[in-house]
């Protein structure tokens, strides 16, 4: 079976960008049942006596996996981390979600009062393992383990983070909770910077070369036995020595598998999810995060209107964008997402949509329109991107009419050659609308003069939409809206 590649910001900062961090459950800091008396918060108070007895140089934080250093490797626990220089503690309970480690974090105050030099952090399969993908999509993970890097910046200044790659689970590469992982891990993997966090990604070592985990490593295909726990300290003990070894702007060398994974290369780029967030930063720039806020925040609302895009669109919305205020009008008479993410390819659109844009609501409509930044490859690549991007939404949102726009024109004059590019596309993607459940939505002449060209009248860039500009769109779209959210009948059109 074909496997696709789905798969530090200051806290204040990001608080100030997202607003609340109170409706995505992974990034909200949560106790675990609300019972005093619940073995989870007496195994947290044994660990604070040793919190306040003065912590530990090398701490582990994680879920049952971690927690089981206790168990399945407690021989190799007491050979390698119960004193010297490594003496560590484990900060390890079983259950947890990245919500749980928040809370011991932060209200629990599990990193107060202590200098801890390394920390070790691997979270996130429990998140996958107790929720659906609706409820749990791959972004919220990813964003609950961003916010947990952050919250051990805060707490443990000092400190560098070995942030280790969760574990893989189930029998085979294909499991469905593993290949959420993947996802996962491919996107955290992003937020080493060789100083705060180290990457630590040794996964190749418990698998065969079919991607199969074997049951002497991993007996129940979640939690590492004896000899997986063998295998964990022989790939981390280096990564320890070198972390409270390094000098303050010393650089460490992350750990990546010495055998490459498998994953089939696609043969189009343009119609296979790629992730478009380069780095920890621009994760941290915060749309992620406001935008799965403002989705779980609004409560499975059905919207009338849900945009998705690249900058055209984000601009509608965008602090600064020429659009912004035609849009908060708009949004009096229609309640709209705003899918748009500025620089975004069809590749990268896809990636959001299938990892967790289209979870947790219902819409009326969906608007498309991207491409623009597709800049290699035939225009029938790109159409085939805006295709799977068509058929992405059609399988998570049945009930959903797609309003499918050409890309826009680009360019002072009819031969520019991104515009011709683009106009290829236009005629291919054309032919995907069925008048029904995709209908074609061409408005592209109004933007152009007397004499047919693009001015900067319309479009100060020559690309994007100016003020004016928008309010052609706007002045185009609120008729069709008007249709199909049922506001007039189709007879009453015009």
């Amino acid at each position: 079976m074909k496997r696709i590649l789905l798969v530090v910001a200051e806290a204040s900062l990001l608080l100030c960008a997202c607003g609340s961090l109170a409706d995505i459950r992974s990034v909200t800091p949560a106790p675990w049942n609300g019972d005093p008396q619940c073995w989870q918060m007496k195994r947290h108070a044994e660990k604070m006596n040793t919190v306040t007895n003065g912590g530990a140089k090398v701490v582990f934080i994680g879920d049952s996996i971690t927690h089981f250093w206790e168990t399945n490797g407690k021989a190799q626990w007491k050979k390698y981390f119960s004193s010297g220089r490594r003496a560590a503690l484990n900060l390890g309970t079983s259950a947890d979600r990245t919500e749980h480690v928040l809370w011991r974090l932060t209200e629990g105050g599990e990193l107060d009062g202590y200098e801890a030099k390394c920390i070790l952090l691997m979270i996130g399969t429990n998140n996958t393992g107790h929720y659906s993908f609706a409820e749990e999509p791959p972004v919220d993970t990813i964003l609950g383990i961003k916010r947990i890097l952050e919250v051990i910046a805060e707490k443990q200044p000092a400190a560098r983070t070995i942030l280790t790659a969760i574990f893989p689970r189930g029998a085979d590469a294909n499991d469905p909770l593993r290949l959420r992982n993947d996802v996962v891990n491919k996107e955290i993997a992003k937020f080493a910077d060789g100083r705060k966090v180290i990457w630590c990604d040794f996964s190749d070592k418990f698998l065969d070369g079919e991607g199969r985990l074997s049951r002497e490593l991993f007996p129940d295909l979640l939690h590492p036995g004896s000899l997986g726990y063998e295998i964990w300290a022989s790939a981390v003990l280096p990564l320890i020595d070198k972390v409270l070894d390094a000098q303050d702007d010393e650089v460490v060398p992350s750990v990546w598998p010495s055998v490459p994974r498998t994953y089939s290369a696609a043969a189009n780029l343009s119609a296979e999810p790629v992730s478009g967030f380069p780095d920890f930063m621009w994760w941290g720039k915060g749309r992620p995060l406001e935008k799965r806020n403002e989705i779980a925040g609004n409560g499975s609302v059905e919207y009338d209107l849900v945009m998705v895009g690249d900058s055209i669109t984000h601009r509608w919305e965008r602090e600064g964008g020429e659009g912004r205020e035609l849009f908060a009008e708009l949004r009096k008479r229609y309640s709209v997402l705003n899918l748009g993410y500025g620089g975004d390819q069809t590749r990268h659109l896809i990636w959001r949509l299938v990892n967790g844009e289209l979870e947790g609501y219902k819409a009326k409509v969906f608007q498309v329109m991207i491409g623009t930044n597709n800049r290699d490859g035939a225009p029938e690549q790109t159409a085939a991107g805006v295709k799977r991007v068509i058929d992405v939404i059609r399988e998570k949102h049945p009930e959903s009419k797609v309003l499918l726009l050409p890309i826009f024109p680009r360019g002072a004059t009819a031969d520019d050659k991104r515009r011709v590019q683009n106009e290829k596309v236009n005629a291919i993607i054309k032919d995907f609308a069925d008048g029904d459940k995709v209908i074609w939505f061409d408005f592209n002449d109004r933007f152009f003069n007397a004499d047919g060209e693009l001015t900067k009248e319309v479009m100060n860039d020559l690309v994007h939409p100016n003020e004016k500009g928008y309010k052609i769109w706007l002045d185009a779209l609120e008729p069709e809206l008007e249709v199909l959210c049922g506001r007039v009948a189709a007879s009453d059109e015009n």
